[in-house]
């Protein structure tokens, strides 16, 4: 298998691990978290099951991580192509994504913060005001977490369009991923309005993008692409 299989495999076992990661984190361990009732059962949850806290953070910086060096290496990829350009603008999608990432899970911390403060002074103060610090830390992470996933979305989109035009997969399966895309923003920007988000508009892309993954790391990107930026390059001078 030559390097060129190898690599775009890998980037296939990239796609699948930081969307694992991030199904994990969100739909397993951040439901968790409550471990009673009323206001006080997220952030004393938080407080005692530290090593969750330090898992949601550890996963997060681990997909964001995968994330921004498929992207990196995407941009090698078409470097000397036309769509090049759109590679740029995957990798800022990506770098967008890790700084509203990191305003996500430092909501994590601050319930975490909150909850040791209230075992700390179980009659105190922070008690007292235990409702609205709670309502504070829960609108960050929401005020953030939407339009986060929003250009998650974008990125997606993005991604696409990027290996369709590039060839890297059948165009047709870049078309069900930009519409499957379009649906997931469209669901996602209700959450932005303050609706609730229709889990239905998420779901395409949920399949097609692990469809992707598979793919992926079943087929490998075309061989014939392995130097296609290095023709057209030469064919450009």
């Amino acid at each position: 298998m030559s390097a060129h299989h190898v690599s775009s495999r890998l980037f296939g076992a990239g796609i699948l691990a930081g969307f694992a990661l991030d199904i994990a984190s969100n739909f397993w361990l951040q439901s968790t978290i409550r471990t009673g009732s009323g206001v006080l059962g997220l952030i004393e949850g938080a407080a005692a099951q530290p090593e969750k806290i330090a898992a949601i953070v550890g996963m997060g910086l681990a997909s964001s991580m995968i994330a921004l060096l498929m992207a990196a290496w995407l941009c090698g990829m078409t470097v000397a192509r036309p769509i090049f350009w759109l590679a740029l603008a995957f990798l800022g999608t990506k770098v967008a994504t890790l700084g509203m990432g990191g305003l996500e899970l430092a909501s994590f911390q601050m319930m975490r913060s909150v909850g040791e403060a209230v075992a700390q002074a179980p009659g105190g103060a922070v008690v007292q005001a235990a409702e609205p610090l709670q309502l504070m830390v829960r609108a960050l992470r929401n005020g953030i977490h939407f339009p986060h996933m929003f250009v998650g979305g974008v990125s997606a989109l993005l991604l696409y369009v990027i290996l369709a035009a590039a060839g890297f997969i059948p165009r047709l399966f870049g078309a069900i991923g930009v519409l499957a895309c379009c649906s997931q923003m469209i669901g996602v920007f209700t959450g932005i309005l303050g609706a609730e988000v229709n889990m239905a508009f998420l779901l395409p892309l949920f399949v097609v993008h692990l469809s992707l993954a598979v793919w992926l790391i079943v087929r490998g990107f075309p061989e014939g692409d392995a130097g296609g930026a290095a023709r057209e390059m030469a064919s450009n001078p």
